[in-house]
């Protein structure tokens, strides 16, 4: 008996009959693409087909068709991102740490994040797939994109005026949920999302989530109200990246080159004070802030049991455990 390949629940298949239906709209999918990356890069005639590659990591857009995964450069439903390049430690254990880190998010957290899985290249080769949430998938408008923007996006920011590493320096967490107050109408629930997806970024050692990685978008019913997108780009980067010099993609608040709480100016990293300071600063209540940091806590036991049933390496396994022990310590001190 294996494991479903979206959930990680116990299935003779290689995924179970709901994640299958949910994830690619077909009741039995095979985890096994008929192609390799470098088939999917290249075009019969020789050319370089059109990918996008955003940050370390290469992506091609394919849709479905005829219950398989077919390259596509228009109307893609869903995106393959492969292995990292050999530069980055523990590369081939990439698509497993995305695809393990989405789902302790959605199912542990609850937190709102795009449907993915993790399939195989014809050679072997693991690559993480991921749901695209903005395009429509049934009803009158499917197919249709939604409009969806990013925070680098919506402050405005672009590498000519704001230098190449725009995403990372211009905007600081707090700046973010000022933005999302301005955009979104249920700004309470959004704001409180957003601070539950920091502490469990936090949690998982995730140094790469940046501007570009949290986004709004629309829907057809009303294309004036704008909502926070599911979660996304979601991983331990610390498997890859040892001895991040930052422990957050962005700044905690808005003025951090003159404010620090005790905490941090003792100890030299965020603690419980530092995300009470940035509720306090951004309207969550205090009380839930609280329940919040103490449920991400007390969440790492059940973290290390999907890692178990996850597909890292039995290294990538014992790694990422390491990491978010030394971060639950962080928040306990």
């Amino acid at each position: 008996m294996g494991v479903c390949h979206c959930c990680l629940k116990e299935t003779d298949q290689d995924f179970c009959r709901a994640c299958s239906k949910a994830l690619f709209g077909v009741t039995r999918f095979h985890a096994t693409l008929d192609y390799s990356a470098p088939q999917l890069a290249f075009a019969a005639n020789g050319e370089v087909k059109r990918i996008s590659i955003s940050g370390a990591q290469t992506k091609f857009s394919v849709r479905v068709e005829n219950k398989k995964l077919v390259d596509t450069d228009c109307c893609g439903t869903h995106i393959l991102k492969p292995t990292l390049q050999s530069i980055y430690e523990n590369c081939e254990d990439a698509p497993a740490n995305e695809h393990v880190t989405m789902l302790m998010a959605r199912k542990i957290f609850k937190i709102p994040t795009a449907l993915s899985a993790l399939l195989y290249f014809s050679n072997g080769e693991p690559v993480y797939v991921t749901k695209r949430f903005d395009v429509v998938d049934s009803g009158e408008h499917a197919g249709e994109h939604l409009c969806q923007s990013d925070f680098a996006q919506i402050a405005g920011l672009v590498p000519e005026k704001d230098g190449d590493d725009y995403k990372y320096r211009s905007l600081s967490y707090e700046r973010i949920a000022e933005l999302i107050r301005e955009n979104v109408s249920a700004a309470d629930v959004a704001v409180e999302i957003f601070f539950r997806t920091l502490l469990f970024n936090y949690l998982v050692c995730n140094g790469d989530a940046h501007a570009k990685n949290f986004s709004l978008r629309n829907t057809h019913e009303n294309l004036e109200v704008y909502n926070l997108t599911p979660a996304y780009d979601l991983l331990n980067t610390a498997l890859h990246i040892p001895n991040e010099p930052s422990r957050m993609a962005l700044d905690l608040f808005k003025d951090e080159g003159d404010f620090q709480t005790k905490f941090y100016a003792d100890n030299g990293f965020y603690g419980v004070p530092d995300f009470m300071e940035f509720a306090r600063r951004t309207r969550v209540v205090e009380k839930r802030a609280e329940r919040f940091i103490r449920q991400t806590v007390d969440a790492v036991p059940a973290m290390e049991e999907m890692l178990d049933r996850s597909f890292l390496s039995e290294s990538g396994k014992e790694k990422y455990k390491s990491s978010i022990r030394d971060r639950a310590k962080a928040l306990c001190l």
